[in-house]
């Protein structure tokens, strides 16, 4: 299995690239990155963004543009053959055993994701290959929301709020959400 980052998105409500964005001085991504090289010999990073070749990590592009995060992933099972690992780029404070919790507990669902406090994190998950033609089909037909993607499908949901830091699933959207994180 290969981990791919979710870095394609347009950060509109955050005005710059998430991924980019430092926290500590460090790009959120790197934080990511750091993380999933404990856990996976192989980490790409799904956008088309040349700024994101500095990780030195393969870079893959949506092959269908303007799908948002189901896109990403189409592009991951689409270029790995084979069930991926996805992570967005804006979770800088995912951890080792977080990602090893979720890869224990995978059976063959569609998809594992992880829920912490009864919060669905879709980008926090294992997706199969085999559910590759039905993310097709979502796509083709505009379905894109990602959480009716994860309840109206053959998906696994697991809940880690008891071994696990709420803070790990913090995001940053906006800036307010960044000066939040930062305290953390």
């Amino acid at each position: 299995m290969e981990a791919y980052i979710l870095a394609g998105g347009k950060s509109i409500r955050m005005g710059e690239d998430k991924g980019l964005k430092k926290l500590n001085d460090i790009p959120i991504i790197q934080y990511s990155i750091d993380t999933l090289s404990y856990c996976f010999p192989i980490i790409k990073i799904n956008t088309d963004k040349e700024e994101y070749k500095q990780f030195g990590w393969e870079l893959v592009p949506d092959k269908i543009k303007n799908k948002g995060p189901l896109g990403g992933i189409h592009a991951a099972l689409d270029h790995s053959k084979k069930d991926v690992f996805i992570v967005s780029c804006d979770m800088p404070f995912i951890t080792v055993e977080a990602v090893n919790y979720l890869l224990d507990k995978h059976d063959n669902s569609l998809a594992t994701v992880a829920s912490c406090k009864g919060r669905i994190q879709p980008l926090f998950g294992i997706y199969t290959y085999d559910a590759l033609q039905l993310i097709e089909e979502k796509m083709a037909g505009n379905q894109l929301k990602m959480m009716d993607f994860i309840l109206k499908t053959p998906s696994k949901i697991i809940e880690m709020s008891e071994i696990i830091d709420t803070e790990i699933f913090s995001n940053i959207n906006t800036q307010e959400e960044f000066k939040k994180i930062e305290k953390i």
